[in-house]
């Protein structure tokens, strides 16, 4: 298999997706008094935007089946593709998959599709396109909470599309509000408001392949038992949403998944721990990990492990950051072969099973120009490839002032469900550790500790923060004024920032 077929694979941007509907009604063994109810939405044909088929549809069948695998499978599971092309189709996808809930149960939706978005529009502008190929609506954000306000229960909404993030404020320099805010709604974006989310898709020979998000596939594999339940950091056989974020941010790096709440236990997906052996299903690699995400332009090789659990073929594609965006259509390639890398000529073997130790240099060039290299790590089984993990490797200058800046709200009301989500300004690529301090220096939440910067498409560059208005033991921070003291690190140098004054009202009177 040739470079430019594999990279044609691996290739397109997504601003995502819907289809023809089916029902299924699926046992369930869901916690006493909640019922797990599901509407999974995809578009593929568009009138006004670039074809993504097969990426939805198969983003939407792969959801299907991880929702139907765990402790709380959905009693009842809708899926639409490309057969939806107006709001009122939705309203009433929307009513018939979810009338019937009550206060204690879950309502889940995915959809997958093109996002419109500009900061102008502003959150509740942010629209979702609904087309069946011939015909083409758009949902905004305030219209789909409008539906989604007549279900009871909790609302746990997927969002695979570009600029989904301005939904909930987040992915953008603007303070916005977010249209989701509130104890019934929990929600998945893929992608901050700034960002374009992708998804991959190809030819080979003439045989078209099936795509599909690179979001979606690290989502399944964070639900599923063939993903190993990957996002369960504690194995005790409940996913919550701070688990799955912390797994996603870890494993899915072409775009930044933004949640709702920042911070949850809510249980987005359980499993029966005594059933599951410990090992992916039909897993081909697994156990990837990194000795650091931080490379110096001086010497900038990433050093990593894997478990091969079958005999397959592996490559590494590295995507370069260029001109504010993952530059797909020139990535390198590169097959792995037993440890001798090589371009497509060598690319005929294959990895025995064990652990694998590898180190791969970035072109010093390149990564210095960049700032930021994607390495996805690929397995090629009978000529078709699959993404077993993409990380961003930040590649900081020598030297230099990231000219830090923090732009703050003057306010916000946690007690009203509000979060404080901001943006720490950097020119270059550094880490970063955040904080929330009182008016005395005191820490009260520390956010993040020399955590790697990554690409959000943010103008000017930076980093998007959120404080839900906690301390560091979980308690509710009291009324009062905090500041955000930012620490940049850029080589051997550390610079600060300390922001203006935030007024944090624990509750409206």
């Amino acid at each position: 298999m040739r470079f430019r077929q594999i990279a044609a694979m691996l290739l397109a941007v997504l601003c995502l997706p819907l289809s023809a509907l089916a029902e299924a009604v699926i046992p369930t063994e869901a916690a006493a008094g909640r019922v797990n109810r599901a509407l999974l939405v995809g578009c593929d044909r568009f009138v006004s935007q670039m074809d993504t088929t097969p990426s939805s549809a198969n983003n939407v069948e792969m959801m299907a089946q991880a929702l139907a695998g765990g402790t709380m499978a959905p009693e009842k599971l809708m899926t639409s593709v490309d057969s939806v092309a107006s709001i009122g189709n939705l309203a009433g996808l929307i009513l018939d998959a979810f009338d019937q809930a009550d206060e204690d149960d879950v309502s889940l939706f995915y959809i997958s599709t093109h996002g419109l978005w500009q900061e102008a529009m502003g959150s509740s502008g942010m629209t979702l396109l609904l087309s069946d190929g011939e015909k083409e609506a758009g949902v905004t954000a305030r219209q789909l909470r409008s539906m989604f306000d007549q279900i009871k229960g909790t609302k746990v909404l997927m969002l695979d599309a570009c600029h989904a993030g301005a939904m909930i404020g987040k992915g953008v320099n603007e303070h916005l509000m977010n249209v989701f805010s509130g104890p019934e709604y929990v929600v998945i974006c893929s992608s901050g408001g700034a960002e374009e989310s992708w998804f991959w898709s190809g030819d080979i020979d003439g045989e078209r392949l099936a795509g599909a998000g690179y979001f979606s596939g690290t989502l399944v594999r964070a639900l599923s038992a063939e993903g190993g339940y990957g996002a369960d950091d504690n194995r005790d056989g409940s996913i919550t949403l701070t688990e799955l974020k912390r797994y996603l941010l870890d494993n899915h790096g072409a775009s930044v998944v933004r949640t709702y709440p920042e911070e949850s236990s809510f249980a987005v997906f359980t499993y029966d721990v005594s059933g599951y052996t410990g090992r992916r299903r039909d897993a081909l690699v697994e156990g990837v990990s990194f000795e650091s995400d931080v490379l110096s332009a001086q010497e900038p090789t990433v050093h990593f492990n894997f478990n091969v659990v079958s005999t397959v073929q592996v490559a590494y594609q590295l995507v370069y950051y260029r001109q504010g965006r993952w530059d797909f259509d020139n990535a390198q390639l590169i097959y792995d072969n037993n440890g001798a890398f090589g371009t497509w000529a060598a690319a005929g073997g294959s990895l025995s099973p064990g652990m694998k130790q590898r180190a791969i240099t970035i072109d010093r060039a390149e990564a210095e120009d960049s700032g930021y290299v994607l390495l996805q790590l690929l397995t090629i089984d009978r000529g078709r490839p699959a993404v077993v993990c993409s990380r961003v490797l930040c590649v900081p200058p020598e030297s230099g002032d990231p000219a830090l800046r923090v732009d703050t709200p003057a306010a916000f009301c946690p007690g009203n469900w509000e979060e404080l989500t901001f943006t720490v300004a950097h020119e270059t690529p550094c880490e970063l550790t955040v904080s929330i301090i009182d008016m005395e220096g005191k820490t009260v939440r520390r956010l993040s500790s020399r955590q790697p910067s990554r690409p959000e498409k943010l103008d000017p560059a930076g980093t998007c923060f959120t404080w839900d208005g906690r301390k560091n033991d979980g308690d509710a921070a009291a009324d009062g004024m905090y500041r955000i003291r930012v620490r940049a690190y850029v080589g051997t140098e550390k610079y600060e920032f300390i922001s203006e004054p935030i007024f944090l009202l624990a509750m409206l009177g």
